[in-house]
């Protein structure tokens, strides 16, 4: 009967972002479960490959964009979900075991305990988002008795991902597509307010060099310009910049998904420095 009010609500055009990514996500064959966080609950969405298993030695960990933190620039928004459900496809043509995890505040859980719109806005890359992000992840982790983890993250997903490896100490792989790897930077390339209240991946210590970075840029990407990614990697010990002719910030790094994921993420765990 859910399913069935859903789907209404999906063609009466009334369904709540939230809803739509949760349909998306079903359609994929993924299963989504809650986590408790510090001070945050989370949604986790895991691939079949993940959910079967109970042991899981590698782990490739997504994290997704900002969504819409504002409507139309103007307003800030209701519900910060992603209204275009890329980390989904993403995570779809990945058959190693993988989860998705949430953003405080996101994937419907934006009106409970602790949420405030600053979580996805001003504070939206904070000490408190990623610290209560890093406590379920190693929730989950324990559970799953992993050993390496591989965290890949979408825009500024990929500035969570660089700001969480140093959490983990079996973190053997960081990814960024189309990362906001400068905050500062980046709100000066849009006129925007600073996020003053946000931690920003340039200011922060370059990863060990154990953790082998690759990050991909579209070169025609006006979101986060390519040049935010290539000055950060040229700070890092262990990175590969890579930039795509072609490629803006959401086009087409879907197409090009299986083949990143076979040719440097398997690689790099089958050649360990």
């Amino acid at each position: 009967m859910a399913g069935l009010i859903l789907l209404l609500l999906q063609l009466s055009g009334c369904a709540t972002p939230s809803e739509r990514f949760e349909s998306s996500a079903k359609n994929l064959g993924l299963t989504s479960i809650e986590i408790i966080g510090e001070p945050f609950r989370h949604r986790v969405y895991l691939n079949q490959t993940a959910a079967q298993s109970d042991t899981i030695p590698v782990v490739h960990v997504y994290l997704d964009g900002d969504g819409t933190p504002w409507e139309m620039n103007r307003w800030i928004a209701e519900d910060p979900t992603p209204r275009n459900p890329l980390i989904l496809r993403l995570m779809a043509a990945d058959k190693e075991p993988a989860i998705l995890l949430g953003r405080p505040c996101y994937y419907g859980l934006h009106t409970t305990a602790n949420c405030h719109y600053a979580h996805w806005t001003s504070h939206r890359y904070s000490a408190e988002v990623v610290e209560s992000m890093a406590t379920a992840l190693q929730k989950w982790l324990r559970n799953a008795k992993t050993t390496s983890v591989v965290l890949i993250g979408y825009s500024g997903g990929g500035t969570l991902a660089t700001l969480l490896a140093p959490y983990f100490e079996n973190t053997s792989i960081v990814v960024t597509v189309a990362a906001n790897l400068n905050t500062s930077a980046w709100s000066r390339h849009h006129a925007y307010l600073p996020l003053d209240a946000s931690l920003n991946p340039i200011d922060a210590q370059p990863l060990p060099a154990k953790i082998k970075q690759i990050h991909l840029a579209g070169v025609n990407d006006s979101n986060v310009p390519a040049s935010i990614i290539e000055s950060f990697s040229r700070r890092q010990a262990n990175a590969v910049y890579l930039p795509i002719d072609g490629f803006d910030h959401v086009c087409c790094w879907a197409d090009l998904w299986p083949d990143i994921l076979k040719r440097y993420i398997a690689l790099s765990l089958e050649r360990p420095d």
